[in-house]
């Protein structure tokens, strides 16, 4: 199966080569992409210096959903069988990428969730962003019709299904990874999640900040909204 593990990253160029060396150590035989999401600091040219192909927004899409954009379709055009979302800030371990990538390699899941809260062990996030998490677990569970414990969590791994979906057939923005899961439920994808571990991140701050923890509810409503009235028209490989 051919796998591509895309990192993106914004201003993580005290993170991203620790990153790097990290997915190097436990290459499985993946390929590596890194998306750059407009960033103002070398973390482009880290990565080019370390030979690993960046893709670069020539401006800041204002949140992580435009990498996400950009992965898709770069996975798409390339011809890779699964895909897996790796953040560049340190806080994913590449060790736990074999329990991400298995369940598509298996054949038993296109939408694989590395879940932080299943095991209960390693960084747990912040209280704040725990009050959101749980509240949008519920309201995607409720709707998927069984239990997603860590809808937020960018330690994803994708099917070639969804891959095609996201690159060839749905032209819409993505604004977060409720209404992401949610598109890919209701074109049939099988969902599942698998228990990982994540740390804090060493160097930098998130893009999700203080003012981010007032209006993310908002705009998660309404993306949730969105999908349950586009719900009817969505079915993979259309074109």
């Amino acid at each position: 199966m051919k796998t591509l593990v895309s990192v993106i990253a914004y201003n993580e160029a005290r993170n991203i080569r620790t990153t790097i060396e990290d997915l190097r150590t436990h290459n499985g035989g993946f390929d590596i992409v890194v998306i750059d999401n407009g960033s103002r600091d070398a973390t482009a040219s880290i990565c080019r210096d370390l030979g690993v192909p960046v893709v670069s927004h020539c401006i800041n899409t204002g949140g992580s959903m435009g990498t996400v954009t950009s992965y898709f379709n770069y996975a798409y055009r390339n011809g890779y069988d699964c895909l897996c979302q790796f953040d560049g800030d340190g806080q994913h371990l590449a060790s736990e990428l074999p329990t991400i990538i298995a369940p598509v390699e298996r054949g038993e899941a296109d939408y694989v969730i590395g879940s932080r809260f299943l095991s209960g062990e390693g960084f747990q996030s912040t209280a704040i962003r725990r009050i959101g998490i749980n509240s949008f677990s519920w309201i995607v569970s409720s709707i998927v019709g069984h239990k997603v414990t860590d809808v937020t969590s960018g330690f994803r791994a994708y099917s070639r299904k969804v891959i095609e979906f996201f690159g060839a057939y749905y032209r819409y923005e993505v604004h977060d990874t409720s209404q992401l899961l949610l598109l890919s439920h209701f074109g049939g994808a099988r969902i599942l999640e698998v228990p990982i571990r994540m740390r804090e991140r060493a160097h930098g701050k998130s893009e999700y900040g203080f003012r981010d923890a007032f209006t993310f509810p908002l705009k998660g409503i309404l993306s949730i909204t969105g999908v349950l009235l586009q719900r009817q028209q969505i079915q993979f490989g259309r074109r």
